[in-house]
């Protein structure tokens, strides 16, 4: 008896909520991407593993800053860095001892942050679907205009800070990334997006200098 009160209660919330929303203002979205210099923040990322019908989820840390500079770790359960800086784009995989690099100009187009590491209209390259604002959360939708390897991205804004971003690779292929202690409009260190690779790891690739 208790459970199912409890779910009543749940179902009450949610038609609540739903009742609520209304439909986002586009201009949250483009105030966003034309104010935007800067942002910093841990993260949870969730991905399907289809082979087991579960979620795998990782833990880390990233930072953005324009133009075309990312610094993107994953800590736990593998570390993996993924860093940009500006002309390069570096992927180490510490559990292979191995790095990999290539020019950023190459696969811009492929990096869901696309949107955010230059100073560029996102209406130039997505098409933008808005949609709901419930308390202060504004989602929108943007479809890449080229081909990319993942079909769209839900963006969650609020009060200026990034706090969602759900990549769709197909229906049923979602990775989602929540962002908390999230810091915008912050100077970050120059050295933070300047990658070394270790000592003894192998190089595939050679970078721009």
């Amino acid at each position: 008896m208790l459970n199912k009160t409890i779910k009543i209660i749940l179902l009450s919330m949610l038609i609540m909520q739903i009742a609520s929303a209304k439909e986002a203002d586009i201009n949250t979205l483009r105030n966003f991407v034309k104010n935007f210099t800067s942002f910093s923040a841990n993260f949870v990322q969730t991905q399907p593993d289809e082979s087991i019908f579960s979620q795998n989820e990782s833990k880390g840390y990233m930072a953005i800053e324009r133009p075309g500079k990312l610094y993107w770790i994953y800590q736990t359960p593998e570390h993996q860095e993924i860093i940009t800086d500006g002309k390069n784009l570096w992927i180490y995989e510490a559990d292979l001892d191995q790095v990999n690099v290539r020019a950023l100009l190459s696969v811009q187009a492929d990096f869901p942050m696309r949107w955010l590491l230059y100073n560029e209209s996102v209406e130039e390259n997505f098409d933008v679907i808005v949609g709901t604002e419930y308390s202060g959360v504004s989602w929108f939708n943007l479809t890449p205009k080229d081909n990319t390897f993942f079909q769209s991205l839900d963006v969650a804004i609020k009060g200026g800070k990034l706090l969602q971003i759900w990549m769709y690779q197909n229906s049923d292929n979602v990775t989602k990334v929540i962002f908390h202690d999230e810091q915008a409009g912050k100077d970050i260190p120059d050295v933070k997006f300047d990658f070394i690779p270790p000592k003894g790891v192998d190089v595939i690739g050679v970078p721009l200098k």
